[in-house]
């Protein structure tokens, strides 16, 4: 089974990021991202990627379905995207995923192996190519509020924190069930409640860990 992705925007910059999303998927190789086994395009019609296709339920499912996450599994899910992003983030040039949240997030079916099942970062929709000897980077340009940092919107300059920041966000979701205040309200001067407000079962610690990597100024984070 595999998975085919339908571009049917004929503009040339919508043809131009999916041939850059279909090229920087194509080499790269890693547990938790899916495979890119071939990209094509049908004049008049659109572009296609093709992947493997990833069984199971993406993270928001789940969260509408039952409720703030386990921490353990929560925790144990975030870790293997961060691997993911690890991998992404040192290549040459990096790879910026730019759109994670939980719905982009797939988790397979459990086995003996992955008790807990295996998170599959997918939709490399927003990816940029990073190359820290330019002025300018490219890739396409959209938010998902709640989980896009203020360096997102408009003409600010995103790298591997933009990463990091909707990450902490999408943690910040698993483990509390409600959406982050979005960036740009938290700029204004309104507060994000803090995780441990939220769901008192969850450690100061962690809480903490989750605001720094939150943080507005991207010098902040991790």
């Amino acid at each position: 089974p595999c998975a085919v992705k339908e571009n049917l925007d004929s503009s040339t910059e919508a043809a131009r990021q999916f041939a850059r999303e279909a090229s920087v998927l194509a080499n790269l190789s890693h547990p938790n991202l899916p495979r890119v086994t071939d990209h094509f395009s049908i004049p008049g019609k659109g572009q296609y990627l093709v992947m493997d296709f990833v069984d199971g339920e993406d993270l928001a499912t789940k969260l509408e379905r039952s409720g703030p996450l386990p921490i353990e599994q929560a925790l144990h899910w975030v870790m293997q995207v961060a691997d993911a992003l690890t991998y992404m983030h040192s290549r040459v040039p990096s790879v910026l995923h730019r759109d994670i949240k939980p719905a982009n997030i797939r988790i397979t079916p459990a086995g003996e192996a992955t008790p807990f099942g295996k998170a599959m970062l997918v939709d490399f929709g927003l990816v940029k190519i990073g190359a820290p000897h330019l002025k300018t980077t490219v890739g396409a340009r959209a938010v998902t509020p709640g989980y896009a940092p203020p360096e997102q919107y408009g003409q600010g300059s995103t790298d591997q924190r933009t990463d990091l920041y909707a990450l902490g966000a999408t943690l910040y979701s698993l483990l509390t069930n409600q959406r982050p205040m979005d960036g740009l309200q938290r700029m204004m001067g309104k507060k994000m409640q803090p995780v441990v407000e939220l769901n008192p079962q969850i450690p100061e610690q962690l809480s903490k860990v989750i605001e720094r990597v939150m943080s507005l100024d991207a010098k902040q984070r991790y």
